[in-house]
């Protein structure tokens, strides 16, 4: 660059004091960064930063620029928005040149929108110079076009962490010719492969994750989707990008699922004697708890691999009949914590002289539990198997499979769940709009927990101890056991 404001014979329009102007680094790669931008950079008298630029990017800034760190990480913000908003509009006050530098485009996925409208309603003049943006840069450098005349005729940029009221439209973004990016998507990457497949997309569907794209530490994992949620790498800080799409496999580095998946023993999957060991340590050690550790939350991702164990249960038919409804406004749980306390104190009332126990053995999970699911069963929709209508005690049974293997995945996961049964469900039905014929059977509450007792709550209390299970099995007749009947030959 000259003195005169240009790069050779490319001229470059003047930066005026006391404005701001946001600028798009690109992807990562230094060499990205369009001749404006390298301009600003040059000229910017305080430069306010994202935490996803390459280093490479920061040190083309002379060294007497001020620099304010504002980087944000997924579920970790270090300065608030309206904060970063308010420190470019008190700089560009004092009359400074104010470069608010992002990765990628300002104007996608980086929130430079909110910025720009900010700045105008303070009254600051502000400028955007633009970026490549993730989707087409880390596209490229990975081998991946984003539209291609047969196999991809559009192209759908989504942000990967969704708030549960802008979930996008799975169904349409299951449907084929598109190539779909999710900016931000590794952390959620189990969720949105399964409710692609739960959309109608194909298992098999080519899918791609981008690491530390068009950098010199990118990597890249291409494969069919199932396979790529299965065996992806455990999420960490490194910026990354989910392509979804059949111009994935154009990459060099796709390889088919069958590749890179584990091979399954002949005749199936088999189990050793560790694999029983763990299992039945973890049958074994299931405990009641007491106490919910108040103010705790549950990873996102951790979440989902709970509910997809459930979803996993056995049923006849894969029927599945059930649903789990999450209760997030905490206005309906303190209603459903009524609930609850009125059928606790039913179910004292009718205990008589042991009431005044009972009360005192109740632990209220409701409010302290980091997740509150209720467990219902649908509607009778006339589901069929063969010639006949599941009966009620089937779909009974499956839920309770459901919920069984959601119990099993939060013990691995060292979380407690708590069952609260539901005596009189109208009440809850009604409260959570349920459609006729819906019923809930259960609340659970779920989340960390103080710690696990050695022996089920009724059972320290002196209620009732568990019996041997050889008492609980008959053979032939009813209460008859194996042993009992050896005894009488």
């Amino acid at each position: 660059m000259n003195a005169a404001g240009s790069f050779g014979s490319v001229p470059v329009s003047p930066w005026p004091e006391g404005s701001v102007c946001l600028v798009g680094a690109g992807p990562g790669a230094a060499d990205l960064l369009t001749l404006r931008a390298w301009h600003r950079l040059l000229q910017a008298e305080v430069v306010v930063h994202d935490r996803l630029l390459a280093p490479e990017v920061l040190v083309l800034l002379p060294p007497d620029t001020e620099r304010l760190d504002v980087g944000k990480a997924a579920g970790h913000h270090s300065v608030p928005q309206a904060q970063i908003q308010a420190l470019l509009i008190e700089h560009a006050r004092r009359g400074r040149r104010v470069l608010r530098l992002k990765g990628g485009d300002p104007y996608l996925f980086g929130r430079g929108g909110e910025e720009v409208q900010a700045l105008l309603e303070a009254g600051i003049g502000v400028e955007v110079v633009s970026g490549v943006t993730a989707a087409s840069g880390c596209g490229a450098a990975a081998g991946i076009p984003l539209t291609h005349r047969d196999l991809a005729r559009h192209c759908v940029l989504l942000p990967g962490h969704f708030a549960d009221d802008t979930a996008p439209d799975w169904a349409a973004l299951a449907q084929p010719q598109q190539t779909r990016v999710f900016y931000m998507g590794v952390r959620r990457l189990a969720h949105i492969a399964a409710e692609l497949q739960r959309h109608g997309l194909a298992p098999d569907t080519p899918a791609a994750l981008v690491f530390d794209g068009t950098r010199e530490s990118q990597s890249v994992v291409a494969t069919g989707l199932a396979a790529l949620a299965a065996q992806a790498p455990a999420y960490d800080e490194r910026p990354g990008l989910l392509i979804v799409g059949e111009t994935v496999r154009l990459s060099p580095h796709y390889r088919e699922a069958e590749a890179v998946a584990p091979a399954a023993p002949p005749g199936g999957e088999h189990y050793g004697p560790a694999d029983r060991a763990r299992l039945q340590r973890l049958l074994a050690g299931r405990r009641d708890m007491r106490h919910f550790r108040r103010g705790q939350s549950i990873e996102p991702q951790t979440l989902d691999r709970l509910l997809q164990a459930a979803n996993q249960a056995p049923s006849v038919g894969m029927m599945q009949p059930w649903r789990y409804l999450r209760v997030r406004d905490a206005a309906l749980r303190e209603r459903i914590a009524d609930i609850v306390a009125a059928e606790r104190d039913a179910t004292a009332a009718a205990l008589g002289e042991r009431a005044a126990d009972f009360l005192r053995l109740k632990v209220e999970g409701i409010r302290e539990c980091a997740e509150l699911l209720v467990a219902a069963l649908p509607p009778d929709d006339g589901t069929v198997f063969g010639r006949r209508t599941m009966p009620r005690e089937m779909v009974v049974c499956s839920l309770a499979c459901s919920i069984q293997n959601l119990w099993l995945a939060a013990r691995v996961e060292n979380l407690g769940l708590g069952w609260v049964s539901m005596f009189e469900p109208a009440r809850l039905a009604e409260l959570l709009a349920m459609p006729a014929g819906a019923e809930p059977l259960a609340i659970l509450c779920l989340g960390p927990v103080e710690a696990f007792y050695a022996a089920p709550m009724l059972e320290q209390e002196g209620w009732r101890t568990r019996r041997p299970w050889q008492d609980a099995v008959y053979e032939d007749v009813w209460g008859a056991s194996p042993n009992s009947r050896a005894s009488s030959v």
